[in-house]
């Protein structure tokens, strides 16, 4: 089984660990503007931990479809002082950024996991990861911006290509010394529901790359245009529904909005599988 092996302890992935969302954003499609204050957010990553989360993933850049990009420095702005007051409370912080100087700032104001929604296609980050030897999250999406990627959700098999695309970043991020790769399918970024079922379907594909697997579905439009819940606030269930699916075919680490319901949700499965 995995572990991940931080600065400070290490994180074992077995059974599956729940990884808690902090948006630090104004524009984040299912909670943006909430958090902005670093106060309130660091109250909410602290929440987080409380209720289950092994890690909690503060964001300062939303990547919905369509997000307009943010400056390097106003990312730090947003990010940096939410890092500070989880690292002080003994907080397991993973830094989601596609920037290196981003990840390396927050590296050194004590986050322990870098997850990079580009895959680690800029050498900036695979450098830096290497030398850190962090933990980094690795994420199909099938080009590097966000504003555009669901004009790219087009493939022959989508499970076969994302798998085909992930070996080919780890190969790569191996190439430049980073050990430490968790894959993510990347839900929602360049994908159709369709697309988004069949990857969750067949997670066992992608968990067959021998690396731990991370699935975010949390209240995304996919989850919405099944269940009928247009807000994403009312997309509980179907995460649920979704996130144990995926744990079932081999997912390590699940990224949610509300832990919680998870941690109790996992408790469960766990107890029905023994």
């Amino acid at each position: 089984m995995f572990d991940l092996h931080l600065p400070s302890q290490t994180l074992r992935l077995d059974p599956p660990i729940v990884m808690g969302v902090v948006n630090v954003t104004p524009d984040s499609f299912s909670d943006g503007g909430r958090f902005r204050d670093p106060d309130l957010a660091v109250a909410h990553g602290l929440s987080l931990a409380a209720q289950g989360a092994a890690i909690v993933d503060v964001g300062g850049e939303s990547t919905r479809p369509g997000a307009e990009p943010v400056g390097v420095e106003e990312e730090l702005r947003r990010v940096l002082r939410v890092i500070d007051g989880l690292v002080a409370r003994h907080i397991v912080v993973s830094v989601d950024t596609r920037h290196a100087p981003v990840a390396q700032r927050a590296l050194d104001h004590g986050a322990s996991i870098i997850n990079d929604i580009s895959g680690l296609r800029d050498p900036a980050m695979r450098s830096l990861a290497a030398r850190a030897g962090v933990p980094v999250v690795i994420m199909h999406m099938p080009n590097d911006d966000p504003a555009t990627m669901q004009q790219f959700a087009r493939y022959g098999d989508v499970v076969a290509d994302v798998v085909g695309a992930l070996r080919r970043q780890i190969a790569t991020a191996q190439a430049a010394g980073v050990e430490q790769i968790i894959v993510d399918p990347g839900i929602g970024f360049g994908k159709t529901t369709a697309h988004n079922l069949a990857l969750i379907r067949r997670l066992d594909e992608i968990a067959a790359l021998g690396r731990p697997v991370m699935v975010g579905v949390s209240r995304k439009r996919f989850i919405g245009q099944i269940t009928g819940d247009d807000e994403p606030s009312g997309r509980l269930a179907g995460t649920l529904a979704a996130n144990l699916a995926a744990v079932a075919r081999g997912a390590h680490i699940i990224r949610v909005h509300e832990v919680a319901p998870h941690v109790h949700a996992l408790r469960m499965w766990r107890a029905l599988n023994e």
